[in-house]
């Protein structure tokens, strides 16, 4: 009985018994992939022709000529749903700016739509646009790129902390100043 409690205890407080860990490769993947997210800062932001929840398409070229905040993120995110009063607040701020916000999610539509009921989010929801965070390579959330009118990526803000929002802002003032 004894040597059995033991290895029941040995078993719950083993690592990955209740929560499945990363793999080194696995790790290794999410590092390049940030790397190379964070090497896009400088270039054009691609091409896109995104459907946001509430109908509206938004297209690259179309977009040229305003400053883009584009915030991937997902609804089980705990550090993306942590920001989300201050990415309001960002909105608020320059509702009267040429600036659009869009918030890609590999998330479904009814998935985000029952989450919004719950919790505001004042950026344009692209939902089920798992292909586009692909492609872009966004594998940590949340993933923040500025983009200026010109379309080239002046910033990218990997993750969440204190200073996610400052960085945003002050990107965002710099842009509005060169107009």
């Amino acid at each position: 009985m004894y040597r059995f409690i033991i290895l029941i205890l040995i078993l719950f407080l083993s690592p990955g018994f209740l929560i499945a860990q990363p793999t080194k490769e696995q790790i290794k993947q999410v590092e390049e992939a940030k790397k190379e997210v964070k090497r896009m800062k400088g270039k054009p932001f691609p091409s896109f022709k995104l459907t946001a929840i509430d109908g509206t398409v938004f297209t690259m070229e179309e977009l040229k000529g305003k400053i883009l905040l584009i915030n991937f993120w997902f609804s089980r995110c705990k550090p993306c749903i942590m920001e989300m009063p201050e990415m309001n607040d960002l909105v608020a701020k320059y509702k009267t700016e040429d600036i659009v916000f869009l918030a890609p999610t590999f998330d479904g539509t009814d998935l985000v739509k029952t989450f919004l009921d719950r919790r505001d989010f004042d950026y344009q929801i692209i939902a089920d646009v798992q292909d586009f965070c692909l492609e872009l390579n966004v594998r940590s959330y949340p993933t923040h790129f500025v983009v200026n009118q010109q379309g080239i990526i002046e910033k990218v803000i990997i993750g969440y902390s204190p200073l996610t929002v400052g960085g945003l802002r002050k990107s965002v003032r710099k842009l509005l100043k060169s107009k």
